[in-house]
């Protein structure tokens, strides 16, 4: 069984009237439809106007996040409202948009899943090199190598699926449209096996390892330093530490002045050190938070994307035709809407758990900054001057001031 037979299934009239042409059933999927194009198509277009364009937001994970929110935007545009249309829009599942779109719809709904995975990848490695090989990271985290990265995955993404490209068939009959794609069992298995399995064991071991490091290196710091403040206090004794012996000198009109040792030399040296290891586990925490956010893009990716490429599997082997008013039937509009929600979801997983994100996504919207406003406006200065304010025959002998506002 292929995508082929939903359509056959729906011409052959044999089971009764189809369950997705019942309107308790169309309709409400139709809402859920369009609820996730709406998302996917404004949170998506907002997500790429303030990674390209906020200065906040202009960093090298954020480089890669702005290509996913591209290819999740051509899903908005080439794949939702189609899919909707193909599938429970009208009766039979007929297809009245042309062969241009339908082969667009069915190959970009094949290309964009592996797109996106594709780019997590990318920016798994990019925080590993980042974190644990920061050295290697100068040489290897160049924005050259970054671009280059990006359109290797494009190409790599669409050269692979260019089998679904050729099997796309378009059919025009007398008073019925297919738009359909003929199966390929194991071109499906190895793309499930490339796109979805060996990317998912490869982010699972690198957030492993960046997430290790990260939520031990503050522990490992505190035992250090206690380790070191304990030292220091059993040189002192008995583990104590030890009052450090006064000492005095002579002014000379004569008066004594004693001072505390220990106040002089440790008060100072004390506050420089807290400065310093305060630093560190504020840079911590904000890797934290950013791995925090790309682990619950990856999790979203794979929860959402696997009914999707188990039903084009379970469809790829499965010879025993069922009939179009079963339950099954659902089983493929609500993979696809699942699919498309994995597009859908960045940009509220990015407002929920990114406060930088959501602070540059406050400034685009109110011009303050970014692609509606010149980040680069021109100040307003007030300059004071002592030129008299109109030229009279007999001017005062004092200097008048007015306010010039230059811009």
């Amino acid at each position: 069984m292929n995508e082929t037979l939903l359509f056959l299934s729906n011409v052959s009239d044999s089971c009764g009237v189809s369950l997705l042409d019942q309107p308790s059933v169309r309709y409400p999927l139709m809402v859920i439809y369009c609820i996730v194009f709406v998302v996917c198509l404004v949170g998506n277009l907002l997500t790429l106007a303030v990674l390209t364009t906020h200065p906040m937001m202009k960093t090298p994970t954020h480089y890669f996040l702005s290509n996913l929110a591209a290819a999740d935007i051509l899903v908005a545009v080439f794949c939702i409202l189609q899919n909707m249309v193909h599938l429970i829009g009208l009766d039979h599942g007929n297809w009245p948009l042309g062969a241009f779109l339908c082969r667009a719809y069915l190959g970009i709904t094949n290309v964009m899943p592996c797109t996106s995975a594709g780019i997590l990848v990318l920016v798994s490695a990019e925080k590993y090199i980042a974190v644990l090989h920061p050295l290697s990271g100068l040489k290897w985290l160049t924005p050259e190598n970054r671009k280059r990265a990006c359109v290797a995955v494009w190409v790599i993404s669409v050269g692979v699926n260019v089998p679904y490209f050729i099997n796309a068939k378009y059919y025009e009959m007398e008073d019925q449209v297919a738009c359909f794609r003929i199966a390929i069992p194991l071109w499906n298995i190895f793309s499930f096996v490339i796109w979805y399995l060996i990317p998912l064991i490869c982010l699972t071991i690198i957030y492993s390892r960046i997430s290790h490091l990260l939520w031990t290196s503050d522990s490992t710091r505190q035992s250090s330093r206690q380790s070191h403040d304990s030292k220091g206090d059993l040189e002192n004794g008995n583990g104590t530490t030890s009052a450090t012996p006064g000492a005095s000198w002579q002014m000379k009109n004569g008066k004594v002045v004693m001072f505390n040792q220990e106040s002089l030399l440790k008060v100072p040296i004390k506050k420089k050190e807290s400065k310093k290891e305060s630093k560190k586990p504020k840079d911590t925490e904000g890797r934290r938070k950013v791995v925090r956010l790309l682990v619950a893009v990856v999790v979203a990716f794979a929860v959402l994307t696997l009914p999707h490429h188990a039903r084009i599997l379970y469809t790829s082997f499965e010879t025993e035709p069922f009939c179009n008013s079963d339950w099954m039937m659902l089983t493929q509009p609500l993979s696809y809407i699942l699919l498309f929600m994995s597009s859908a979801i960045n940009p509220i997983l990015y407002a929920c758990l990114s406060k930088r994100f959501r602070t540059a996504l406050s400034d685009v919207l109110h011009c303050r900054k970014g692609i509606f406003h010149k980040i680069s406006r021109p100040r307003t200065r007030t300059l004071v001057s002592d030129v008299p304010v109109d030229d009279t025959p007999c001017p005062s002998p004092l200097p008048q001031i007015r306010m010039n506002r230059i811009r």
